[in-house]
């Protein structure tokens, strides 16, 4: 970037900018090497004038991701400071998981962090409505331990108005730390089994299932879902809730994360835990870090 020159940018490329971060365009650069997308967005927002093309990907990714965290604080802003914060903060890669986009009922949870128990964070930041909020906080009731809502100092006293007291509160502030305005009560005793079953991928409930009984139901296959429902709520809800924590954690893979952690920018720490599922991807990912921004334009845009 050309020196102490700050990003100037129109306000309205903020939200396709913040895309560069998603799965969708990170994927494609560790399998190509190149994005039209991100080609597309820096053309139109006027950025690459502003950048030497000759820059690391790395390095350009985190002036982005800064510009983003001062100016533009979307969604993944508020994932990447939690897997920042929490889980190699506050927890560790040996203790704690975290899954992104976890369904429950009708919704999908923004971030969970399983950790002995499990938490969830829902994110509203400050271009986020509250519309949806209170059918969110009761679809958790039935599946999550402790219940947060993370947002911005602009939206805590409205956010105090509409939650009750055991849904904890959590502010991203601009220093880049997440303040507990209240924290979140154990919700444990409001969980539904058969909620949490309805959360779980199939090959998930059969091992619970298969690890409880000893034993699969000997059905076909268009009976099991049904059958191991039934099983699965009638396991005392404390052992079901240890073995149902205990197999989520195998939707993360920690122990690749730990292997790389010193080569992932803090930038990209959330898309790591959530999106990288083996290890040539990360190996993939720490290598295009380190390309020349021109070598990720596509010359087809």
């Amino acid at each position: 970037m050309k020196k102490n020159i700050p990003i100037e940018i129109n306000k309205k490329y903020y939200p396709a900018l913040s895309r560069v971060f998603s799965p969708v365009v990170i994927d494609k650069i560790v399998a190509t090497g190149e994005s039209a997308y991100l080609t597309e967005v820096c053309r139109n927002s006027g950025i690459l004038d502003q950048f030497s093309l000759s820059e690391s990907l790395r390095s350009f990714l985190d002036i982005i991701y800064a510009f983003l965290f001062k100016n533009y604080r979307n969604e993944y802003i508020y994932k990447n400071t939690i897997a920042n914060k929490v889980i190699l903060g506050k927890h560790s890669l040996n203790t704690a998981q975290m899954l992104n986009e976890f369904r429950v009922g009708k919704c999908k949870a923004d971030v969970v962090v399983l950790n002995g128990s499990t938490t969830v964070y829902e994110i509203k930041s400050e271009y986020d409505s509250f519309r949806r909020l209170e059918g969110q906080i009761s679809e958790y009731r039935k599946v999550f331990d402790y219940i947060n809502v993370i947002t911005s100092d602009s939206q805590v006293k409205k956010l105090q108005t509409i939650l009750s007291n055991e849904v904890g509160i959590l502010v991203l502030t601009n220093r880049n730390t997440i303040k507990v305005i209240r924290e979140a009560e154990s919700n444990k005793k409001n969980i539904d089994l058969e909620t949490f079953f309805n959360s779980l991928r199939k090959d998930e409930y059969i091992s619970i299932i298969s690890q409880y009984y000893g034993e699969l139901p000997n059905l076909p296959n268009t009976r099991m879902f049904k059958e191991c429902k039934k099983l699965f709520c009638k396991i005392p809800l404390k052992t079901a809730y240890k073995l149902t924590i205990d197999t989520l954690r195998d939707r993360a893979n920690n122990l690749l994360l730990k292997e790389y952690i010193q080569e992932i920018p803090s930038s990209l720490i959330s898309y790591v835990l959530s999106c990288a599922t083996n290890k040539q991807q990360i190996k993939n990912l720490t290598l295009c870090l380190e390309r020349r921004l021109a070598q990720c334009l596509s010359t087809k845009v």
